[in-house]
């Protein structure tokens, strides 16, 4: 063995030995977290119950499983019964085909005729497993004496009366009658037809949607249990009547239980032709979207019965003098405030016309009644608004007037840069309008008071003059601009018209009237003033403290887009 090999093999068993210790490592580490969960060794207990009914024809027994083993495989299991009747000895096993699960159970006795009336019998559970067998306590049980042709798929509403066929002469000296739904109640009974028959009413107070079993019960306690059932029965709901037949279309329908009920399916409400499961409050809407009229057949049916309530359901209808638009008019293609309950609480979403032509209304405020509704390029006139679906056809009583944008006047009609003008006309409160004087200077506002608007004419605006005009932007189509006629303007041009005082010593006050003076720089010669006022009218300055004394031009002057425009005095001022 040369170096080399020795070497690589002392290696390879280091590896290895380094390997071997960080998996024991890993295995002591993990080992330390793992809980080992010991089998389950408790054993499966079923206790016996009192019989749901032990007669001739019907041997119902009853059981309860309060521990399952889990861990177990169960094979099978059942009840056992043995005894004699008379010299003939009785043993049966009966298996449940079902899964064991934990709880109470019942089973109904298949083959009841070979127990005979007056004998005992003794019972018990099996539980075979592959582990071992588990047998519960034995009891017994004896056939009663009750003859009865039980009904038990019966479909019936609380309040109604059930009769039950038999033999039941003097049946009420040694039984009671009892309901059952999670717990037991006595009820009262009464027998007829000489004894041929037990008769009793449904209790008001029992939950409906619910499976009830009705049971004879022996008095005396003493004895192995003795009962039969007379009657099974699923309790059919019902509704109260509707506190009121009239609707809106977006209201919600509220018909509830008059009793608690459960959440099982079978009751259903409908309107005309329409079904829908029952709840609490339901969206009228769902109910009556897809059918014509103003009137439909409402009720219920509880799987049953159909029951129809004594009026039909009334829509209400929009009320046509109830719609009324705040503007006295209104401009083609324009959104404006409405009063009015709004399209949605009569499914008049999308079915509105003014003029023929589709418009679009919004409810703002649906408490205020506070709508928008914005119409299409109409001509001038008179509009009713028109809404249609399967329910109305509605009209209102107030129409829309549609006036065109007009100017009629400027006040003044010669002005100068910086002014404020008023343009009467037929303008809409709370409409938004530009101004247009030449293509290149616009100025914007929001009419303020119906049938005029004021302006500012834009700063730095040339002398000469003009013709005016006003637009405005289309709600309905944001592309589109409507466009008034067009008026004259004569733009002035600046001027000054006095400045005083013409004599001052540093830090006085020096006024310079005009017009048209708004973002104009004062300048004394070269020198820029600082204002203390800057008005379209009136500049107020101070003299600075760095000019000597002497006799100086007044300047005035602003540059706009690199054009300068200068407008000199023709008095001097004297700093004494």
């Amino acid at each position: 063995m040369n170096f080399h090999t020795w070497i690589n093999q002392l290696t390879k068993l280091r590896v290895l030995t380094c390997i071997c210790n960080l998996l024991g490592l890993l295995l002591f580490s993990c080992a330390k977290d793992v809980i080992i969960i010991p089998p389950d060794t408790n054993p499966t207990e079923v206790v016996l119950l009192a019989p749901l009914s032990n007669t001739s024809n019907n041997l119902t027994l009853s059981a309860e499983v309060r521990y399952l083993n889990n861990n177990d495989i169960i094979l099978s299991h059942g009840f056992m019964v043995h005894g004699r009747t008379g010299d003939t000895y009785i043993k049966r096993e009966y298996p449940i085909a079902s899964t064991l699960k934990s709880g109470s159970f019942t089973y109904k006795i298949p083959d009841p005729e070979i127990y005979k009336e007056g004998y005992y019998y003794s019972y018990k559970y099996f539980v075979k497993s592959e582990r071992e067998t588990y047998l519960s306590k034995s009891d017994q049980f004896r056939i009663n004496n009750i003859k009865v042709i039980a009904k038990e798929d019966l479909k019936i509403a609380a309040g109604e009366i059930i009769t039950i066929e038999g033999e039941f002469t003097n049946i009420e000296k040694d039984y009671d009658l009892y309901y059952s739904f999670h717990e037991e109640k006595k009820m009262p009974f009464e027998i007829v037809n000489s004894g041929k028959a037990i008769r009793f009413k449904v209790p008001e107070g029992v939950k409906q949607g619910y499976n009830v079993t009705f049971r004879l019960i022996s008095k005396n306690q003493e004895e192995p249990h003795l009962a039969a059932i007379i009657a099974k029965a699923f309790i059919v709901g019902t509704l109260a009547l509707p506190t009121s037949y009239s609707y809106y279309y977006d209201d919600i329908l509220r018909l509830p239980y008059p009793t608690d009920y459960s959440e099982k399916p079978g009751l259903e409400v409908f309107v005309g032709n329409i079904f829908l499961r029952h709840s609490d409050e339901m969206d009228l809407r769902y109910l009556i979207d897809n059918q014509k009229g103003k009137k439909f057949p409402m009720g219920y049916t509880n799987g049953r019965d159909t029951i129809t309530f004594p009026q039909p359901l009334q829509l209400i209808e929009p009320d046509p003098n109830e719609f009324k638009v705040i503007p006295a008019y209104v401009h083609p293609g324009t959104k404006f405030e409405v009063f009015g309950s709004g399209p949605d609480k009569f499914n008049f979403g999308g079915h509105v016309t003014v003029g023929n032509q589709h418009v679009i209304y919004n409810q703002v405020d649906r408490n205020a009644k506070k709508g928008e509704l914005t119409i299409s390029d109409l001509p001038e006139g008179d509009y009713p608004m028109i809404m249609n679906n399967n329910h109305f056809t509605y009209k209102s009583a107030n129409t829309i007037k549609v006036k065109k944008m007009n100017i009629a006047s400027s006040s003044p009609s010669e002005a100068y840069a910086g002014d404020k003008i008023t343009l009467k006309g037929t303008f809409v409160k709370g409409q938004s309008y530009t101004l247009e004087i030449d293509k290149t200077n616009t100025s914007s506002t929001t009419c303020t008071t119906t049938g005029e608007v004021n302006f500012e004419i834009p700063q730095f605006m040339t002398a000469g003059k003009y013709q005016i005009k006003m637009s405005y932007k289309s709600d309905m189509d944001y592309q589109r601009s409507y466009y008034s006629n067009s008026i004259p303007l004569e733009i002035k041009a600046t001027t000054i018209t006095a400045i005083y005082p013409l004599k001052a010593s540093t830090g006085d006050l020096i006024t310079i009237e005009g017009h048209g003076l708004k973002g104009y720089q004062a300048q004394i010669a070269t020198v820029e003033a600082r204002h203390t006022l800057s008005q379209n009218n009136k500049i107020q300055f101070e003299i600075p403290n760095n000019l000597p004394k002497g006799k100086y031009r007044i300047n005035i002057s602003f540059t706009n887009f690199g054009k300068n425009n200068t407008i000199t005095a023709t008095d001097y001022l004297e700093i004494n």
